[in-house]
């Protein structure tokens, strides 16, 4: 037993000896692991920091600290990353980029007596050799660029003294605003003045949540020294790259050849002390920004395209440096900018300027290379050096005799030189050699006189094809002038003179940055000459028809003339107080020239019109959203009629009135062509969405006329070339759209898209009446439509009353998310609409010709619910109509919109949450060594060798499914459904196609920036109609699905909304492991659907229609007949019919019960119905005739007292919830119930149940059938004896007499012009007789078998309609007022609720979608500032983003469209000629024609008098 027990004990000691090593080693191996990760992250981070240390040694650290200390610290350690921007190829890179991995190798050999060291130095050596040495780095390519310039220059040097800080400022600003254009890249170029002159260019490549304006400034303030006041400009430049990723050298701005010493003559010749004219060593940098594209360049007749180009400079300048287009033109700069290098012409003439010249040069002959025209150069030098001794300089460059003298003395010198041989080649073969090689000279002498930057420039436009927003700076120039250039491209300039500053930029909105600017000097420099002097103006170039302008600062500075001798003869223009001159250059002669440059010009101050910027926002969207009822309430009180001569939209709007009166005439007359387009609209995106729906609305309530709304896009495409660009899926070609003299209103926000801007111009050949919708009036479409008005009109000027701008004044919004662009957009044009309407319904003719469904019943109800809209506005984004937030307590919409956005955003959020919380479990365990289970069980004491694999299996689990694990737990604290997918999240908005649309591209952008962790996948569609169809079969648990919903409780849109919920629901019942979508709809009908997750209901601001009145008064009296069966006073009462034919009170708002009698007359007689008492359908035809003009002639004696039916006090007790379904089955049931209380047979007595309910329903349908033909038969019979009546002499046609007599019969007030009117509408073809179906279409138009008056409109002392609000308690009261007495009060109002129909229909798309679109942004903003938010607050500001921009940052496609601006320049030129050429054919031919005439009648008249002298002979 001893013996045993010895054996156990020895046996356990053993096993616990045998755990103990376990564990021991097991916590040696951890703490190796650990050792060895911290080694590999020590060396990591020393490998970088050789990189860093090798940039800083060699001088190429520029950018390594762009994003901030702690950023550069992580990429190092954590990340192991070292990026240095400015890094390229050459020496340098190589010796930065060799240093890393040869640093690690000393680290492993330094390191091979340390087992754990040594493992970490092998795997950091592997990972440096595999990047550094053997480069399996990814590389990135060319491409082509849209982008945008900018610049400013500084013509006193306080702008540069402590730091140039507020310069800077404005340069930022102005990079901000040109964003817009593309933002991907940027740079800046600036010289130094100060004895050498010296460029210096900053370029920064942005990423996609960084700022680029930021970058810009840093890179700037870190290479330029901006407290030396020797820089006289800034030319900057940003761009967006289409066709593949952006890189650091195809930045802007170019240079083509590097910096590099020449022999320069310089011309800038200083006004004071001496200067003698020898060469120099100079330094020269020609530098150009440019946007648009560079197709093709011509030499001599010969066109050559990029990619020629590019080689031929490639051999003749220099390595190509970038293959984007424009990084060739500053290679074409660096030939053709030649003045005072003889070397530089002797190229330039070589290359270019000879007849012979050409750019595919012959392989087998090499190009001369600069080194033997530098030595041609010296023999011009000895020949000029020798006429100097007998002449000046600038004698010799401005006499041609002189210059033909030089030409001739270097001819003789280099026939007797070898020098002749490199050039001999390019020299013609025939004929004399020594005629072609004078020529060479010559052109030599000329390009070494004349070819300064403006020459350059203009010679480069000139043989150029593509479009150019273009700015060229030289060091040979840079310290008096620069060359801007537009064509196809817009260029905009601003001289400040009280600021000594000029800014210049491709968007008319940058160059206001100085607006605000105050300058840091002491103060005014100069005095103003004139008032007009002190006020800062703006210069646009004509992009359209191409223009060059110089701008030169050196007057008084320098004693030579700013431009040489080929162009001197342009006009100077004086400004800045005299202190900058500058010269213009129309490329086309059919540009009008203003004899005065200040005519041409804008003013920025003391102009009412101009906004200036927006001031720097934390939140841009959502002060976007904030200033939305502040927006909308200015542009409707500008609409106001008290405002009408103070409103530039009215002033547009009464210029668009003619264009339209002229159209309707035209269309009267029968001069309109039959596919003639009345009325175009046209846009891109949103503001096309809304075009749309403007379109559509305006085509309902006028169905005769003819108006499209076309993507800009698509009309470039179909007329902006010679073969147009085939329209697939669309009806849309160059022969289905007749355009002469349509109206054509372009909606653009930016009022700069390149698409809009050139349909402005492109349509211009087509027609003059030309309107555009923007956000303010200084943009470039309004510059475009000015233009054309002072083309047209004899001195140059603009009449205010030709204004051709509809305005939002929004101003530049930096948000990119459109939320107040939109809304304001939207409700302009809704007060567009009622314009338009007013104009025609004012005109009876313009009303029959275009058939009007709208009436100015309509129009009154409309405004009423526009003024009421602003209400509504101001609850759902809680601010007033200033644009202040609500003090206190956001409005309950408000709050619960957000409440749902802070839903759906933890829902985007839990991805992220869940592998935040897993790195840090993953983290805390694999240090500790105790991962969940197993320091569960090491705590239980539960940890031996049996179990041990078992434990490590379950935390192999939960290590898998550890992001899933967290995102049940997440969901479960949170509360939110467990059963939801876990991935990426999807929304489905689905609305009216603009509010769907709108919806969709805002959103996606908020989040265009954020990380895919948490990013969202946007889709839209239309409930009632694609919706299903489309995104169903994408629905899957945890799809998140928004939709707005019509206002079903109005009877003409109770279907709209059952469609809208049955797309919803039938979304919401596909179903997984009893999991679905979370739907959400927004809508004014508080009825909550039972599949959705949460419904958000908006105020109701407009009064009640009559639909909504009549089912409110059905609920009070079912309400009073539950009341009356309770108390068992009264048990007749058994019906709705029952109660409203024999009610006497109503239920007040105070509780109190008001007795009505209904016009006097008892109950007994209103519950009779006899078929004597009821009118005749001809007595009913007779009274609607004599109230054809009732309007007029109403006289308010016959009005009976219906009080009962106009309280507006009547409010139920309860309130009552109802579905679409029920909405429509309450409506169809009152319709029913009005039809059954027409029929004389179930007046009194019940129907007799049938002996199943399927045979009740056919016996009511074929009740109503058969009454519905007995009425349509007696209007027929009705309508034939009237025709009878009128027509006397019975030949089956009525005439003009018959017509007035018989209309006496029943109307002797109406005046006589009235009834001529009247007859005319009806003579549709002009014969002079009606026939019988004309007099039943009047009497159709005049609704004479409903015989429903509507109230009158107010009309101004003109005739027109004024457009007034309905001040109605609810909308119908006046209808019932009208229209009282002439049925039974139940079936006579239900008729008149039908007669809104169409006004609600309008209520829905300009009011009440605007409500739900503006509800969305606004928890579509608190979705994407949680997300925003809680980036930036986890990584403690280093992963923040900003959600109103996107990656790309191009608000504004200045190309992007199918067409480029040079084929649309081309095409224009081409139409306005073909149109100058078909009306000089017409007005020839319609001369000769009134000749031919005049002969032949001069002949006949000959004729005849020679007849009658021969008659006269022969009776004499």
């Amino acid at each position: 037993t001893k013996t045993k027990t010895k054996t156990k004990t020895k046996t356990k000691t053993n096993k616990r000896r045998k755990i103990q090593k376990r564990k021991k080693r097991a916590m040696e191996l951890k703490s190796q692991r650990f050792i060895v990760l911290v080694y590999y992250t020590l060396f990591g981070a020393l490998h970088e920091l050789a990189h860093v240390a090798a940039a800083l040694a060699t001088d190429q650290s520029s950018g390594l600290f762009d994003d901030g200390i702690p950023c550069f610290l992580v990429r190092t350690f954590f990340l192991r990353q070292c990026n240095i921007p400015g890094l390229t190829h050459g020496l340098c890179a190589d010796i930065i980029r060799h240093s890393g991995w040869v640093f690690s190798l000393v680290i492993l050999i330094c390191c091979r007596h340390r087992k754990n060291a040594r493992l970490a130095a092998s795997v950091t050596v592997l990972e440096a050799l595999s990047t550094d040495l053997l480069g399996f780095v990814p590389t990135l390519s060319k491409g082509i660029l849209f982008c945008g310039n900018f610049g400013i220059i500084m013509l006193h040097q306080a702008w540069t003294s402590n730091g140039g800080t507020t310069a800077l400022d404005i340069l930022e600003k102005m990079v901000q605003v040109t964003m817009m254009r593309g933002a991907q890249c940027g740079g800046v170029v600036a010289f130094h003045t100060k004895d050498k002159v010296k460029g210096i260019r900053s370029r920064v490549v942005n990423g996609k949540r960084s700022d680029l304006s930021k970058k810009v400034r840093k890179k700037l303030q870190q290479n330029v020294k901006l407290n030396n006041g020797d820089i006289p400009f800034f030319s900057g430049h940003t761009r967006f790259a289409t066709t593949s990723k952006v890189t650091l050298d195809g930045t802007h701005p170019h240079l083509w050849t590097p910096p590099i010493v020449r022999r320069v003559y310089d011309f800038n010749v200083p006004k004071s002390g001496r200067h003698t004219f020898q060469p120099h060593q100079i330094q020269i940098e020609n530098y150009i920004t440019h946007n648009g594209d560079f197709d093709f360049y011509t030499v001599n007749s010969v066109s050559y395209d990029l990619q020629v180009i590019q080689q031929f400079l490639t051999t003749v300048v220099g390595s190509m440096p970038s293959v984007v287009d424009s990084c060739a033109i500053a290679g074409m700069m660096d030939l053709l900018r030649t003045q005072g290098c003889f070397g530089l012409s002797a190229r330039y003439v070589i290359a270019l300027g000879l007849p012979s010249s050409k750019m595919q040069l012959d392989d087998r002959i090499s190009f001369p290379t600069y080194n033997e025209f530098e030595k041609i150069g010296f023999l011009f030098e000895d020949v000029l050096r020798s006429m100097q001794e007998n002449g000046d300089f600038f004698d010799i460059c401005d006499n041609a005799e002189s210059r033909y003298s030089l030409a001739e003395k270097v001819v003789l010198q280099l026939k007797a030189s070898p020098l002749i041989n490199s050039i001999e080649h390019f020299l013609k073969s025939d004929g004399e050699r020594g005629a072609d090689l004078l020529t060479f000279c010559v052109r030599t002498v000329d390009a070494f006189f004349d070819n300064d930057l403006f020459f350059a420039t203009k010679e480069f436009l000139a043989n150029a094809k593509g479009s150019f927003g273009l700015c060229v700076a030289s060091s040979l120039d840079a310290k008096r002038q620069i060359v801007l250039a537009a064509r196809g491209q817009t260029m905009s300039i601003a001289f400040y003179p009280e600021k000594n500053l000029i800014c210049y930029g491709s968007e008319q909105a940058a160059v206001k940055a100085g607006i605000s600017a105050e300058f840091p000097g002491p103060g005014r420099v100069t005095e103003p000459v004139l008032d007009i002097d002190n006020d800062a103006l703006r210069l646009d170039l004509d992009d359209l028809n191409g223009e060059i302008l110089l701008i030169d600062w050196g007057r008084g500075k320098f004693k030579n003339a700013p431009l040489s001798k080929p162009n001197r003869h342009m006009e100077k223009h004086e400004l800045m107080n005299g202190s900058v001159d500058v010269f213009l250059f129309h490329e086309s002669k059919a540009t009008t020239c203003y004899a005065e440059l200040y005519h041409r010009m804008t003013r920025l101050t003391r102009n009412p019109f101009i906004q200036p910027l927006r001031a720097d926002s934390q939140d841009p969207v959502m002060d976007d959203i904030l200033d939305i009822p502040k927006i909308c309430n200015s542009i409707q009180n500008e609409w106001k009629v008290d405002r009408a001569a103070k409103s530039l939209n009215r002033l547009t709007a009464y210029n668009l009135s003619r264009c339209l009166r002229e159209r309707l005439e035209a269309h009267i007359r029968g001069t309109v062509h039959p596919r003639g387009t009345d009325i175009l609209l046209t846009g891109c995106e949103v503001s096309l969405w809304l075009a749309e729906q403007f379109a559509g609305d305006l085509q309902k309530s006028f169905p005769n006329l003819r108006i499209k709304a076309l993507s800009s896009n698509k009309l470039l495409g179909l007329y902006g070339q010679e073969i147009s660009v085939p329209t697939f899926g669309f009806p849309d070609s160059p022969q289905s759209h007749h355009l002469h003299d349509a109206i054509v209103i372009i909606v653009s926000h930016s009022g700069g898209t390149f698409a809009p801007l050139s349909c402005s111009n492109l349509l211009q050949s087509s027609t003059r009446n030309i309107f555009v919708i923007t956000s303010e009036w200084d943009t470039q479409i309004g510059k475009q439509l000015r233009a054309m008005d002072a083309m047209n009109s004899d001195n140059g000027e603009v009449n205010l009353f030709n204004s051709r701008v509809f305005t939002t004044d929004v101003g530049v919004r930096p948000a990119e998310p459109c939320s107040v662009s939109v809304v304001a957009t939207h409700q302009l044009m809704t007060n567009l609409f009622q314009y338009i309407c007013a104009i025609i319904l004012s005109d009876s003719r313009f009303r029959e010709w275009s058939e009007a469904i709208i009436s100015e019943y309509d129009l009154q109800l409309l405004e009423r619910c526009n003024q009421r809209n602003i209400e509504a506005l101001c609850d759902i984004v809680s601010a007033a109509t200033d644009g202040e937030p609500f003090i206190g307590k956001p409005d309950p919409t408000t709050i619960e919109l957000r409440k749902a956005g802070d839903l759906w955003a933890e829902h985007i959020l839990e991805n992220a949450r869940a592998y935040i919380i897993t790195i840090i479990y993953i983290f805390l365990t694999v240090i500790s060594g105790y991962p969940l289970i197993y320091g569960i069980a090491v705590l239980c004491g539960f940890v031996s060798s049996d179990w041990i694999y078992l434990i490590r299996l379950f935390d192999a689990a939960i290590y898998i499914w550890m992001p899933q694990i967290n995102v049940l737990l997440i969901r479960l604290i949170q509360g939110r459904n467990l059963r939801h997918r876990m991935v990426g999240r999807t929304v489905v908005i689905g609305d009216i196609p603009w509010v769907a649309q709108a919806a969709e591209a805002f959103l996606s952008k908020l989040f265009a920036c954020s990380y895919s962790i948490a990013g969202l996948n946007v889709l839209s569609g239309n409930p009632a109609d694609h919706l299903v169809h489309r995104h169903t079969h994408r629905v899957v648990r945890g799809t998140l699905v928004i939709c707005g919903r019509p206002d079903g409780r109005l009877s003409a849109l109770s279907t709209a909304e059952a469609a809208v919920c049955l797309s919803v629901t039938q979304a919401s019942s596909i179903q997984s492991l009893g999991g679905t979508c979370e739907s959400i709809t927004i809508g004014h009908n508080n009825f909550k659907l039972p599949l959705t997750q949460n419904a958000i209901f908006l105020k109701r601001k407009r009064p009640l229609f009559l639909c909504e009145r009549i089912l409110l008064e059905h609920d009070v009296s079912e309400e009073t007949v539950f009341a009356v069966r309770g108390s068992h006073t009264n048990c007749q009462i058994q019906t709705t019919q029952d109660y409203l034919i024999h009610r006497n009170s109503f239920q007040s708002v105070d509780g109190s019960s008001k007795v009505h009698e209904r016009g006097g007359e008892n109950h007994a007689a209103t519950t009779t119905r006899n078929d004597n008492d009821r009118s005749s359908i001809t007595t009913r035809i007779s009274s609607c005739i004599k109230c054809l003009f009732s309007r007029r002639y109403h006289d308010p004696d016959n009005i009976l007292d219906c009080s009962t039916l106009l309280n507006s006090s009547v409010r139920p007790q309860r309130s009552l919830s109802r579905s679409a379904g029920a909405l429509i089955g309450a409506y169809m049931n009152i319709d029913d119930e009005n039809n059954n209380n027409d029929d004389d047979d179930d007046n009194n007595t019940p129907m007799e149940c049938s002996s199943s309910t399927a045979s009740f329903g056919d016996s009511m349908q074929i009740s109503s059938i058969v009454k519905k033909a007995i009425e349509e038969k007696k209007w027929s019979d009705d309508v034939r004896k009237l025709f009878d009546t009128f027509d006397v002499d019975g030949d089956g046609f009525i005439s003009r007499e018959e017509f007035r007599e018989g209309f006496r019969l029943f109307n002797s007030s109406c005046p006589e012009d009235e009834v001529r009117q009247i007859f005319r509408m009806g003579d549709t073809d002009g014969s002079g007789k009606l026939d019988y179906r004309e007099f039943l279409e009047l009497l159709d138009h005049f609704d004479i078998q409903s015989g429903i008056k509507i109230p009158s409109s107010s009309r101004n002392e003109k005739g027109l309609i004024r457009i007034e609000a309905s001040r109605e308690k609810y909308f119908g009261q006046s209808l019932r007022r009208c229209n009282a007495g002439k049925k039974n009060g139940i079936t006579n109002d239900f008729l008149l609720a039908r007669k809104q129909h169409f006004s609600q229909e309008l209520y829905e798309t300009r009011c009440a979608s605007l409500q739900r679109f503006v509800a969305m942004t606004v928890m579509f903003h608190q979705i994407g500032y949680r997300v925003q938010r809680f980036f930036s607050v986890v990584s403690f500001g280093w992963l923040g983003y900003r959600m109103d921009r996107t990656h790309s940052i191009m608000r504004i496609a200045t190309t992007a469209s199918p067409v480029s601006g040079a084929d649309v320049k081309e095409r224009l030129r081409y139409l306005q000629l073909l149109k100058k050429v078909q009306h000089s054919i017409h007005v020839i031919s319609t001369a000769y024609l009134a000749y031919r005439a005049r002969k032949e009648e001069e002949e006949e008249a000959a004729a005849a008098a020679a007849a009658a002298a021969m008659n006269t002979t022969h009776k004499e």
